[in-house]
């Protein structure tokens, strides 16, 4: 039976579904109203790109330390640009911010081997997780001991929240343990799963005696890569309030930590819509109303930070056909 129509009718609707909550959101708040912010907001959108360049060059320096401590070191400007691109695919693909980082493995293919690009880019996922975490459980906490919420937004984003974090949990025990044994699990639950781990034992076999040596020669080394990681969520919540500081509604340093607290669970719990359009949108409009904000300031916010991840899109889409030109065999693959 071929799922893939199936899956592509699936991911036509959800898109279909997040544009329709987008026009419903524009047009109960007011185009004309969202059309006059967006006015005001003019020259300063490239400062909104600048900002999100520099948080996307702050995971490039985290994928660099993991890198230079761990495996084979690359140039910073290679990983940047690479990394400009897999933000640009986890933005467009249904795939829990996960396609474009296979992509880095690929592109990498050259340089480093799968066996070792493999563990690389999961430990430097794992890491931007537990930076994540650390950050939104900081947000969430100073948004419920400072802030005056209702009961009906802190309690999902608590809960999400706690799933993320056992998430991440089972993503390190499953490092810890080995793909191997992981796997071999599964295979005894599914018999088709256990064939093929069969047949590719000995490539899992590599990728978890490099697992083995990051979990056990990690020490201190992964904590540079950690702050960066954290520096990079950093870069959201000033988005947040130099585009407020333009729309003249001028937001505490804690909101703003909470808004994106609060619109990054949500977009993690919905990433089966492709961009989340519409989820996105509704989530910024939700928490600034609760925290007293009209609702097309929060609207037009969505909207701001909505144009500059296409505009940054557009730039990963840019390199990543440079990149298809000078090696036509890594698109290929990828």
């Amino acid at each position: 039976m071929n799922l893939k129509p199936r899956r592509s009718w699936a991911k036509y609707i959800l898109t279909a579904v997040g544009l329709l909550i987008f026009a419903y959101l524009l047009r109960r708040i007011g185009l004309h109203k969202i059309y006059s912010h967006l006015l005001r907001f003019g020259p300063w959108f490239l400062v909104t790109c600048l900002i999100a360049l520099s948080w996307l060059f702050c995971q490039a320096v985290a994928w660099w330390f993991i890198q230079k401590a761990f495996f084979r070191r690359l140039p910073l400007k290679v990983l940047y640009r690479i990394k400009i691109i897999s933000d640009t695919f986890n933005m467009i693909l249904p795939s829990a911010n996960l396609g474009g980082d296979a992509m880095r493995v690929l592109m990498i293919k050259e340089d480093v081997p799968i066996k070792d690009g493999i563990p690389g880019v999961l430990f430097d996922k794992t890491i931007e997780a537990i930076g994540a975490l650390l950050f939104l459980v900081a947000g969430l906490f100073l948004g419920l001991v400072t802030l005056k919420l209702p009961t009906s937004l802190t309690v999902p984003v608590s809960i999400s929240l706690g799933v993320s974090a056992a998430l991440i949990v089972l993503l390190v025990f499953v490092q810890k343990q080995g793909l191997v044994a992981t796997l071999t699990t599964i295979g005894r639950l599914v018999p088709k799963a256990r064939k093929w781990v069969n047949q590719h034992r000995n490539q899992f076999v590599s990728i978890d005696e490099n697992f083995q040596v990051l979990f056990h020669h990690t020490n201190t080394k992964a904590l540079p890569a950690l702050a960066f990681q954290i520096l990079n969520r950093l870069g959201g919540v000033l988005e947040v309030i130099v585009i407020m500081a333009v729309l003249k509604s001028h937001m505490s340093f804690i909101e703003a930590l909470f808004v994106c607290t609060v619109v990054t669970v949500g977009n993690s719990v919905f990433f089966v819509l492709p961009g989340q359009w519409g989820v996105s949108e509704g989530l910024h409009v939700l928490v600034l109303q609760s925290l007293g904000y009209p609702a097309a300031i929060g609207l037009s916010l969505a909207i701001i930070r909505r144009l500059r991840k296409l505009a940054i899109a557009g730039l990963g889409l840019i390199l990543f056909a440079l990149e298809k030109r000078k090696s036509p065999r890594r698109p290929e693959t990828a």
